[in-house]
């Protein structure tokens, strides 16, 4: 097995993986401090600040030998008796002279900066710098610039790592940002007229390591040591990608990707970016509702779900045909519950998937790691990154459950054309979609040929309107569950805020009406009950959900399925002091 050594300790490399020196390090736990240097994107060891001793240990002699100078740690693939030191008198005070020129025009702003308690910068400078700064000369200072109508440049806390340079060059190839003129002079630009506006733009706030490049939606907003970071799954569109979203006081103030290389890599879209605005909505429901006469009147929770439960058993005794309708952003847990209670009341009513909003076609990024390439990247593995023209989170999810419950999938046509016939006498939609889903003339339709209606949902529509029991559910941040993705993963998504007043999650609403117990509902125990239930969840049997989602049967195998993943944990340095 090929061994390397790191700071005197032999480790084995993994087999089937090529890394770097970084990489390697951070496997056993030795941190190698690096701002240049991405996982998803070329090497061009320009920051200097990974620097190390690399030499080799002759096989026959135990003879280890080190190279004159200090080598980049991005630039240093990770093979066998290859001997690395990062902890020596010499790379110490290389790291501190580098803090120091990174330093120089710094303008030390951290008070007012929104990357403050989140900043690379600040962290090595507590770790490898020094208190003390010698540099007397007038400091440079650049002007403020809006490089798009999202992103904020601050030129002068830029460090010159161009990551931000070359992912509009690899990741999206549209190439807006550029280094400007040379040597001291040198700056991050955008030219006249082409501002950062491709669809994942938003991607170079989150990879710049330092204050530079900041979101105008966030800016000047929260504190990162006030928000609390919740794991979750975006719910914009069947693609899934993995984000944290972070919240405080119970307002959702931005998501940021979370690293899954089975899914989106380290990437997200700016429309999912900017899709948790819809969980803090004024319009959202906040009541349940009862009809009387023409109009409704807001009624406790309680009441609101005894008098739709009541009123289903009516119609499913008296022998008449309830439909169901099971939205796409829905969870596997909630469409499972749901299906269950609408079959347990009579096994002759038909379950439908809701509509599936389709937005122009699925748009997909290709990486490109030969453009500015420098050294050996051959230990990079470029993923595609696919914005999808489906957009809910788990069509897949739920039409499985309908396929296990109803034997096939019926499309909400499908619905409608038994309604017309007359075959269908009450209607239990249930929504939770992010925007309205019906329109006025076939909520009229509904109206008018069926003699009971229940609406299960987190916003007004047309037809909650016409709906004879009105139900708050929870929107997607208030809800914690599993959603299967476009190529057939399954992944965990936690809750993100509270139920709203007046609002109860969709899980314990079908928990409720299915009479399911005193004690508290839980999505994991719904998911392991389910999975020993239906087949096409068999892969998640007597397993918890693992952090990069399970597989199902028929799934798509991406790029990343070929070898194990590297669990990359960003630049932070281990043990990093932070303001929480």
């Amino acid at each position: 097995m090929a061994t390397i050594i790191i700071n005197g300790v032999e480790y084995p490399i993994p087999e089937g993986e090529k890394l770097n020196a970084i990489q390697m390090a951070k496997r056993v736990g030795v941190d190698i401090p690096y701002y240049c240097w991405h996982p998803a994107l070329s090497v061009v060891a320009n920051c200097r600040m990974c620097e190390i001793e690399v030499g080799a240990k002759d096989p026959r002699t135990g003879e280890i030998k080190f190279l004159p100078k200090l080598v980049p740690g991005c630039q240093t693939p990770a093979k066998d008796l290859t001997v690395i030191a990062t902890d020596t008198p010499k790379v110490k005070e290389h790291q501190r002279m580098v803090m120091e020129y990174l330093l120089l025009n710094h303008p030390l702003d951290c008070p007012v900066c929104d990357q403050a308690g989140e900043c690379g910068l600040q962290d090595y400078s507590f770790h490898h710098g020094q208190a003390v700064h010698r540099f007397v000369e007038e400091r440079a200072v650049n002007p403020r610039k809006e490089v798009s109508s999202g992103i904020q440049l601050n030129a002068d806390r830029c460090i010159m790592c161009t990551r931000c340079v070359r992912f509009t060059r690899e990741i999206t190839h549209t190439g807006e940002l550029q280094v400007m003129r040379r040597g001291s002079h040198a700056e991050i630009d955008v030219f006249p007229g082409a501002p950062v506006d491709n669809p994942l733009a938003g991607n170079v706030v989150d990879i710049c390591p330092v204050g530079a490049l900041l979101d105008k939606d966030f800016l000047h907003k929260q504190r990162a040591w006030f928000l609390s970071k919740h794991d979750a799954v975006c719910a914009g569109c069947a693609t899934g990608c993995n984000v944290s979203a972070e919240e405080n006081r119970g307002t959702l103030w931005r998501y940021k990707p979370r690293h899954n290389p089975h899914v989106n890599d380290y990437w997200i879209c700016d429309e999912g970016r900017y899709s948790y605005k819809a969980a803090n909505s004024p319009d959202l429901l906040t009541a349940m509702y009862l009809k009387e006469g023409e109009a409704h009147r807001p009624t406790p929770v309680d009441q609101a779900i005894k008098a739709a439960g009541d009123r289903l058993k009516e119609l499913a005794a008296s022998g008449g045909k309830v439909a169901a309708m099971l939205s796409p952003f829905l969870t596997v847990e909630e469409a499972y519950l749901f299906a269950r209670y609408i079959k347990g009341l009579n096994p002759a009513n038909v379950l439908v998937l809701g509509p599936v909003p389709v937005k122009g076609e699925d748009q997909t990024f290709t990486p490109d790691m030969t453009k500015g390439r420098t050294g050996d990247t051959s230990f990079i593995a470029p993923r595609p990154f696919t914005i999808r023209a489906e957009k809910c989170p788990n069509r897949r999810g739920v039409a499985a459950v309908l396929q296990h419950f109803e034997g096939r999938v019926l499309e909400f046509g499908d619905l409608l054309d038994q309604v017309k016939a007359g075959g269908v006498k009450g209607l239990f939609a249930v929504s939770s979609a992010v925007e309205p889903w019906i329109d006025q003339e076939t909520a009229d339709l509904l109206r008018g040929r069926l003699d009971f209606i229940v609406v299960e949902d987190s916003i007004l529509t047309p037809l909650a309107h016409q709906a004879d029991v009105v139900l708050a559910g929870a929107t997607f941040a208030e809800k914690a569950g599993s959603y299967v993705n476009a190529l057939g993963r399954l992944q965990y998504s936690a809750a993100s805020l509270p139920p709203r007043d007046g609002s109860l999650p969709d899980l314990d609403l079908a928990a409720i009406l299915l009479n399911h117990g005193a004690s508290p509902v839980s999505s994991k125990a719904i998911l392991a009950e389910l999975a020993a239930e239906i087949p096409a969840f068999a892969a998640a049997r007597g397993a918890q959900i693992p952090e990069y989602g399970i597989a199902l049967e028929g799934a798509s195998a991406g790029p990343a399925d070929a070898a194990p993943p590297f669990v990359d944990s960003w630049f932070v340095p281990q043990g990093a002091a932070r303001m929480r």
